[in-house]
């Protein structure tokens, strides 16, 4: 019997491991479909600086296009300008990455990596979900650490998105990357089992 495709979304809150996870998939061998890196080729697509600057105004360009610092500034902490930023970007991100799975369909699994996999309504997309998950002093530290953030910076953008509790409740596999990356390794390894096995 041949095997279908498994399409498997990996995400997580921001600063709670999902990057670590998916370097480990495709370490692993396995396709990792990247919609952050999707995200920021469309974002200086003709259309897409048109419609953001018509927004925005010309202060989120510079020499090389949007510059997503300046973007980040005036969406973070504002659901109406993110909104508004999602409803332009996030078709386009979901339209190349039903390309790119078509594209792969031959495979026994290909994990997508989507930060907002549940706030954007992209599970459409995917057959499973992978939540990346960590207690928030460690969330908030790894942030601050990461993205040289004062903490109220660091909270507006965790506050952002659905906190990592209620993307676990929503998750069919958790990752609980509190620990050490071989803890979090281990995890994927039994959830790929699972995922073969046709278990989950």
């Amino acid at each position: 019997m041949e095997m279908i495709c498994l399409n498997v979304g990996v995400t997580g809150s921001i600063a709670c491991g999902k990057s670590a996870v998916s370097n480990y998939l495709k370490k692993l061998g396995y396709i990792v479909i990247d919609a952050d890196k999707i995200g920021h080729e469309k974002l200086n697509s003709k259309d897409v600086v048109e419609k953001l600057v018509k927004i925005f105004g010309e202060q989120i360009l510079d020499t090389h296009g949007v510059n997503r610092l300046k973007l980040g500034s005036l969406v973070f902490g504002n659901s109406k300008n993110l909104e508004k930023l999602n409803e332009i970007i996030h078709p386009k991100i979901k339209n190349e990455i039903r390309k790119i799975e078509k594209k792969y369909s031959k495979e026994k699994l290909v994990f997508i990596d989507v930060a907002l996999l549940f706030e954007a309504k992209f599970s459409d997309l995917v057959d499973k979900t992978i939540v990346v998950y960590c207690d928030e002093k460690t969330q908030l530290k790894r942030l601050m650490k990461r993205n040289n953030l004062t903490k109220q910076n660091a909270l507006r953008r965790i506050n952002s998105q659905l906190s990592s509790k209620e993307k676990a409740k929503l998750g069919d596999y958790i990752v609980n990357n509190s620990n050490s990356l071989e803890f979090t390794y281990k995890q994927v390894d039994n959830i790929i089992e699972e995922l073969l096995k046709g278990d989950g």
